[in-house]
């Protein structure tokens, strides 16, 4: 009786963590999103209204937490002995591959790009590890959640649930839709532009939504908005910005 007790009290103070978790990333998802949209789509879906912002980034989130537990993904870090250490290795390992690419295809960068990289670099990482937290949360919690959801619908695995192509194909729409809207509807439609893109921003939105699929949310989550620590001086550096 007493183990079972234990057990009970134990359950219980992990829920309320991770209740509290969540009130957290909401409200620091609505702080984010009312001090400015980042996202074209969202703000438009907004009307540009910062009130309308901060609700709706929270509704997106819960919706996300909601749906995804039943299709297999939670939001608590599972299966890594360094629940922080191991994303922000994954992110550093990712800022490298990033600042290959714009070195490698310069000419492919925008100028305002190039211009916004002269502005100060602790700047850039706060404003961008912004940018990603809510990114993070309306193109995998919410869209990428729900993409795989519905694909899962059809494309089954042995058990009835998302079939791993239904979550690879889910959540790579849900980046590819982001980086249509975001940056290459931008730009001029090339081929080379377009190459630069999937690999600049498409390949690393798969790589977070591995981390979420395989080790939760919030294991995605550190290492897509921490990746810019290593990001941004590293694109400084490279570019000559």
């Amino acid at each position: 009786m007493v183990y079972l007790t234990n057990v009970s009290l134990r359950s219980r103070e992990a829920i309320q963590g991770w209740r509290l978790k969540v009130l957290i990333g909401c409200a620091l998802a609505a702080l984010i999103a009312y001090v400015a949209p980042f996202d074209l789509a969202f703000a438009s879906l907004t009307a540009g209204s910062p009130v309308a912002r901060a609700c709706v980034i929270v509704i997106l989130a819960l919706a996300g937490v909601w749906l995804g537990p039943r299709i297999g993904l939670q939001i608590e870090p599972r299966g890594l002995s360094r629940p922080f250490l191991v994303p922000v290795a994954v992110a550093a390992a990712v800022a490298a591959y990033c600042a290959i690419c714009d070195c490698a295809m310069r000419p492919q960068l925008s100028p305002e790009f190039l211009a916004g990289m002269k502005s100060p670099v602790v700047w850039r990482i706060g404003a961008f590890a912004a940018r990603a937290f809510n990114e993070n949360i309306i193109y995998r919690l919410f869209l990428g959640t729900a993409l795989v959801w519905a694909i899962g619908r059809v494309w089954k695995d042995s058990a009835g649930g998302p079939s791993l192509g239904a979550y690879l194909t889910g959540f790579t729409l849900a980046q590819i839709i982001n980086i249509w809207i975001n940056v290459s509807a931008l730009a001029p439609l090339t081929p080379l532009h377009l190459a630069h893109d999937a690999l600049r921003y498409v390949v690393p939105g798969v790589v977070w939504s591995w981390l979420y699929w395989r080790y939760g949310f919030q294991s995605n989550e550190i290492a897509c908005t921490s990746v810019h620590l290593f990001l941004q001086p590293l694109v400084t550096l490279g570019l000559g910005a």
